[in-house]
């Protein structure tokens, strides 16, 4: 499954996932006929692992959609808030131990879309 998210701007959006979140840049697309900007993308996939995003502007949804990564172990997810951290992702809450039997982390990209990652306390 590839989640689409709803961004305002693909390429303000791209350079967000790329240096802050460590994702690569799969592929772009832009619809020159609705922004009359053959340069200007307004579909885009992002990878980082195993898991695809895809971005779309202004379309396909609303910004502001959740959504829930598990991640392997609790050490991958500290090194993942410290990574974080340093590039300067926007980090809602470090990573927690909730009364669910998760630690989660929550971060969210330029256009409030949230990603809860976790991993259960009894890995």
């Amino acid at each position: 499954m590839t989640p689409v998210l709803c961004v305002n701007d693909v390429s303000a959006s791209l350079r967000y996932y790329v240096d802050q979140l460590g994702f690569a840049v799969s592929w772009e697309w832009s619809d020159a006929d609705a922004f009359d900007a053959p340069d200007h993308p307004t579909f885009a996939c992002v990878l980082r692992g195993e898991v695809a995003l895809f971005l779309c502007e202004q379309g396909q949804g609303h910004p502001g959609s959740w959504n829930c990564l598990n991640v392997c172990t609790r050490t991958e997810l500290d090194d993942l808030h410290r990574e974080y951290r340093d590039r300067g992702a926007r980090i809602v809450q470090p990573p927690t131990d909730e009364p669910w039997g998760m630690c989660e982390m929550v971060v969210e990209d330029l256009d409030g879309n949230t990603f809860r990652m976790g991993v259960p306390l009894d890995e």
